[in-house]
């Protein structure tokens, strides 16, 4: 069954700066800059003083989810302006010595020896204000969008996914670069 609309409000931070023209969203904090574009999602955006009000009408389940993502990546871009965002990935191996190197102008991370293989992994780095950097056996990846920092990371565990003959016994083979903190 349809609803008539659906509303709900997104309080904004005081520190943090909105602007809405149509469908754009641009939000700027201490930590720097974010757009995105809400076209796509089909829902009515309107900005007042101390908040953002999102609102859709002949709501069924699917217009509903739209929306409530919408809230979800306005509540998103707000906490990555102000405090950002920081992922954290172990390098775990047993046998072979994995080597992680970060080149944040490339926007690549080069990833050695796993599984001891010859040929270096490169993952791209998403997003161009996320950072990498490598603490001993740690990988730590910073940023203001949560999308980028988020997909960086999955992207250096995709890598590490079992193929081939190692696919067969994941016990023996657990090396890898595994998220294991996110602030």
């Amino acid at each position: 069954m349809k609803q008539v609309y659906i509303e709900r409000d997104v309080e904004l931070l005081e520190d943090v700066k909105v602007t809405l023209e149509g469908f754009v969203v641009t939000m700027e904090g201490k930590k720097g800059k974010l757009i995105k574009d809400f076209e796509n999602f089909k829902v009515e955006l309107k900005q007042s003083k101390d908040k953002i009000n999102v609102k859709s009408y002949f709501v069924d389940k699917k217009k509903k989810a739209k929306m409530l993502a919408v809230v979800g990546y306005l509540k998103n871009m707000m906490i990555g302006v102000t405090v950002g965002y920081t992922y954290k990935s172990k390098i775990i191996f047993s046998h072979f010595p994995i080597t992680v190197e970060p080149d944040n102008k490339k926007r690549l991370i080069i990833v050695k020896n796993l599984y001891g293989g010859r040929k270096p992994l490169v993952v791209p780095i998403v997003g161009d204000d996320t950072t990498v950097k490598v603490d001993k056996d740690d990988v730590i990846i910073e940023g203001i969008n949560k999308e980028a920092v988020g997909q960086t990371t999955a992207n250096m565990k995709e890598i590490c996914k079992l193929r081939g003959k190692r696919k067969k016994d994941p016990e023996t083979f657990m090396d890898g670069i595994w998220k294991w903190a996110s602030e």
